[in-house]
């Protein structure tokens, strides 16, 4: 597992709140489950913050696979933006979790999204 120093921590914390004034040090506090809140950051609103914004090394290394399989709830998914970000989530958490892993998704969706561009008729068309 990657481990962070505290200084790469508080440089993701600004990458986390560039648009807040909340302190680097207090939202690392939350995080740590020291402070309860810091200004608009729960630990849960930070933890979607940084499923949403950060790539996934580094949010196992802010927040640990036990904190990470606690915090993601049905409820927490929910809230996570881009929607096709969440079902990333929900298979690394199903792997993480040992839980049966979902099928693969070769429905009729996916096959037609992949046959339109080999076998387009715009070539072969009259004219």
């Amino acid at each position: 597992m990657l481990e962070l120093s505290h200084d790469e921590k508080l440089k993701l914390m600004g990458t986390l709140n560039w648009d807040y004034l909340d302190s680097p040090e207090d939202m690392l506090a939350v995080i740590d489950g020291r402070l309860e809140s810091s200004g608009a950051f729960t630990q849960d609103k930070l933890f979607i913050r940084s499923l949403e914004r950060l790539p996934w090394h580094y949010v196992v290394a802010l927040w640990g696979v036990e904190e990470i399989k606690r915090l993601y709830t049905p409820e927490a998914a929910a809230r996570i933006w881009p929607k096709e970000r969440r079902r990333y989530f929900d298979y690394a958490l199903a792997v993480l979790r040992r839980e049966p892993l979902p099928p693969a998704r070769w429905g009729d969706e996916h096959y037609k999204s992949m046959w339109r561009p080999f076998l387009s008729d715009r070539w072969y068309s009259a004219k």
